[in-house]
């Protein structure tokens, strides 16, 4: 009778613990989902981000993604490095990572759906026009999706979707952009 007690209090225990302890994957994709977007429309650079902003979002992405954007970071500062006379605009002009030219104010994560080390999820985004300097436009929804892989037991940003809406201004996909703009300007 008191190894039976004691098995009994022994799985109880692991049970508590194996349910309070560890977070399952939907709470560690809506993690990396808020912290990138916290930290990016905090910041609410436009165009590809610079070193500073890079170190900020490494984190959320994954290996892949991170250098990628720092490629194309860097294809950025030669380009307007070679400029003389003038100004040159920006390789690629507004949100690199929303589908609105815009960017968002605000968003929610909708779903996830996750098989292996791989996950879609959508997100809603809002852009809510302040009444100062907004050049016209107006508020906006729209939802894009973003790819996720898991990395050393961490998920991480790998792409984005844009699905976004009739006032998109992105293609398709981040990575596209970005290849586009390293293979352009090497």
């Amino acid at each position: 009778m008191k190894i039976f007690t004691s098995l009994a209090a022994l799985l109880a225990v692991a049970l508590v613990t194996a349910c309070g302890e560890t977070p399952d994957d939907s709470h560690l994709q809506e993690k990396v989902i808020n912290g990138f977007y916290q930290q990016h429309i905090k910041t609410h650079s436009l165009g590809i981000p610079g070193p500073d902003e890079l170190r900020q979002l490494q984190p959320f992405l994954s290996p892949v993604l991170f250098a990628l954007l720092s490629k194309a970071s860097d294809a950025e500062a030669r380009y307007h490095a070679g400029a003389t006379d003038h100004a040159l605009p920006p390789l690629v002009d507004g949100d690199l990572f929303t589908s609105l030219f815009e960017g968002a104010t605000s968003f929610a994560l909708d779903s996830c759906e996750s098989a292996n080390a791989r996950a879609s999820c959508t997100v809603r985004f809002r852009y809510q026009a302040d009444d100062k300097g907004n050049n016209g436009a107006s508020d906006e929804s729209w939802r894009d999706k973003l790819l996720l892989v898991k990395d050393k037991q961490q998920w991480r940003i790998d792409d984005i979707e844009f699905v976004g809406n009739s006032q998109s201004s992105q293609t398709e996909y981040l990575t596209d952009t970005l290849n586009s703009i390293v293979n352009d300007y090497q």
